[in-house]
């Protein structure tokens, strides 16, 4: 694979690589999107005209660089075109996950103190009934149709003002300026705006086009919103599902397929959940997707049993790749799906999960749990601590959060600028990294640190359970561990066999050894965004009043 070097150019090129897709492809179909019961497309040219006339709609009303504005308009050509606009006019984006409910919203949106809300009419209703940023924001501007609140302009009719074919002189953004403020999911945590540079996002498509060998005019059926951003910007055409995108957990396996066989779709982003949805719909309805060159699964860890099943449904040359990262950094490490199911064994042992090797240009350390990643203080191969990462696509700072940054930002001796993940892991003799759990929700039991995503798939095994949660009641130091199971089929009585069964899977794997006592919830409440990562601090809850 050729040697990839981080964008350097002196101005901020984000918005112009629509720009350079619409002279490149001009006549190419950007974005398919469903408009009532028919499929609206926009090629990259008229793409790129319209993302010229919502910049002069957005300035002529104030919108101006480096003022922040709260985008809350679903993907599609709308979502695009704001997106690319804000881009280009260099006003920051505050992107916030509208399923985060309504207190998280409002925490977030007011960190932000936004001065522009560009939303849809719903979102606006939002905003003046909860009051949301009165006293910062200026700028009020609908996408869509729906009853308004007052003092709110309609982007459509601000666009009726401006000539067709004037383009937008963009002004000349330095590569260091913020272009984003994405604030974290708030499913391990509280949530936490991360900076992004115009830069940093310019490193991120070229490391993602690289990393995954994506080429222009390939079709994207992306499930979650800002890799739709990236497909565009790389010349995919990307195809807009009919789907819920606060929970993709609940999309229709049958109508990606559909969708995927309208378009000649080659390439997926889904979340682990969803994929699984998608791996269990295609086994049971003997269904291929012999069209995918690839599928993207980020989110939450992969599991082996659901990726094998997908596998067995694409092309042999196809590849499934699961890039690990966070809203801060992003991406750090990448593993194939053929790699991945070789190290199913060792998972299954209690080692964790597999992440691949760091991607080129970036650096890991694993340090003790805790400390800073001291150059002469870092753990040797196989011995788990928190994993830190370095590098071109890692946010600098969190958005007037000192508190986020002094706990996760480290600049060691050398000006070398880290990055906390809140993960723990290790490195193995191949130089991959492997994946153990959450600092935040290790269990400190009185016979040692149990770490929860190892000792969970150890009993993932089971053909009966779709998932596990391993979660500690107590104090610390002399939790009592507790291991959560979901069921395939919840509605099923669960009979003391099972429980006897589980225990003999754990008793020959150190530390799943330690587990003597599970609950059955049933449903397990999962993280907002990808509908993966189980919220095990509700799971705890429910554990603890197991024990009374």
């Amino acid at each position: 694979m050729s040697t990839l070097t981080p964008t350097r150019s002196p101005t901020a090129g984000v918005a112009l690589r629509l720009r350079k897709q619409a002279k490149d492809r001009p006549d190419q179909v950007a974005v398919w999107e469903l408009d009532g019961q028919s499929w609206q497309q926009r090629t990259f040219r008229e793409l790129d005209q319209l993302v010229d006339r919502t910049c002069h709609a957005l300035t002529r009303q104030g919108i101006e660089r480096g003022m922040n504005t709260v985008l809350m308009v679903p993907p599609g050509r709308e979502f695009l075109a704001c997106t690319f606009a804000l881009l280009r006019i260099g006003a920051p984006i505050v992107m916030v996950d509208p399923g985060m409910g309504i207190s998280g919203l409002g925490r977030c949106i007011a960190r932000a103190a936004p001065q522009a809300f560009i939303g849809i009419p719903r979102a606006h209703r939002g905003r003046a009934l909860l009051g949301w940023s009165r006293a910062t924001i200026q700028h009020r501007i609908s996408v869509g149709r729906g009853w308004l609140p007052p003092f709110t302009d309609r982007l459509e009719d601000l666009r009726r003002r401006v000539d067709h074919a004037i383009p937008f002189d963009e002004p000349v953004l330095d590569a260091s300026e913020t272009a984003a403020i994405l604030f974290t999911s708030g499913s391990t945590g509280p949530a936490k705006g991360a900076v992004s540079h115009h830069s940093l996002i310019e490193n991120q498509i070229d490391w993602i086009g690289h990393l995954h060998r994506i080429e222009a005019g390939e079709v994207d059926l992306p499930t979650f919103p800002l890799f739709g951003l990236f497909g565009v910007a790389l010349g995919m055409t990307s195809i807009i599902p009919n789907i819920d995108f606060t929970r993709p957990a609940d999309a229709d396996p049958g109508h990606l397929l559909e969708l995927m066989d309208r378009f000649k779709i080659t390439s997926l982003f889904a979340s682990p959940t969803l994929l699984g949805n998608l791996a269990r719909y295609l086994r049971d309805h003997q269904r291929q997707a012999p069209g995918l060159r690839r599928i993207i699964s980020a989110g939450a860890p992969a599991r082996h049993d659901e990726i094998e099943s997908l596998a067995e449904a694409l092309s042999p040359e196809a590849r499934i790749e699961t890039p690990y990262g966070a809203t801060e950094a992003m991406p750090l490490c990448c593993i194939d799906h053929r790699e991945f199911l070789e190290t199913r064994t060792e998972t299954l042992q209690g080692k964790g999960i597999c992440l691949g090797s760091p991607v080129e240009g970036i650096q890991i350390r694993i340090s003790t749990i805790d400390r800073k990643p001291q150059q002469d203080d870092v753990l040797p191969p196989e011995a788990p601590g928190e994993i830190w990462a370095s590098g071109a696509v890692v946010t600098r700072s969190y958005y007037d959060d000192v508190e986020s940054d002094q706990s996760h930002k480290y600049t060691d001796p050398q000006g070398v600028l880290w990055h906390r993940t809140g993960d723990l892991g290790a490195w193995d003799g191949c130089g991959r990294i492997w994946f153990r759990g959450r600092r935040g929700q290790l269990v400190t039991a009185a016979t040692g640190d149990l770490h929860t995503v190892a000792i969970e798939r150890v009993f993932d095994l089971h053909p009966k359970v779709l998932r596990t949660a391993l979660v500690g009641c107590g104090p610390t130091g002399q939790q009592i561990p507790i291991l959560c199971v979901e069921l395939l089929e919840t509605s099923s009585p669960v009979q003391p066999s099972l429980i006897e069964e589980l225990k003999l899977i754990g008793s020959a794997v150190p530390g799943a050894d330690q587990i003597e006592r599970f609950i059955f919830p049933g449903r397990f409440p999962v993280d907002i965004r990808h509908n993966a990562k189980i919220d095990r601090e509700a799971l705890s809850q429910t554990a603890a009043r197991s024990l009374r």
